[in-house]
């Protein structure tokens, strides 16, 4: 399973939607701030990284998230 399969398993499963594409907007997806924190929390835990709260908040696109997991998994 590649990271962005697992990453959009992890945004299907926590937003409900059927499918995620890097250059959506985490609002368009109706991310909130509560739901961002769930799935950042869910993706530290498939990826066994840690994002702090700046990254967090910097991120708006899927290809943003994509590219800092990627980042930290070298």
């Amino acid at each position: 399973m590649t990271n962005l399969e697992r990453i959009e398993k992890v945004f299907t499963e926590l937003l409900k939607v059927e499918k995620i594409k890097p250059e959506m907007e985490l609002k368009a997806l109706g991310l909130d701030s509560l739901d961002l924190v769930e799935v950042m929390m869910k993706l530290e835990e498939e990826f066994g990284i840690e994002f702090s709260n700046d990254e967090m908040l910097a991120f708006t696109t899927v290809a943003d998230v994509i590219a800092e997991i990627e980042r930290k998994t070298k």
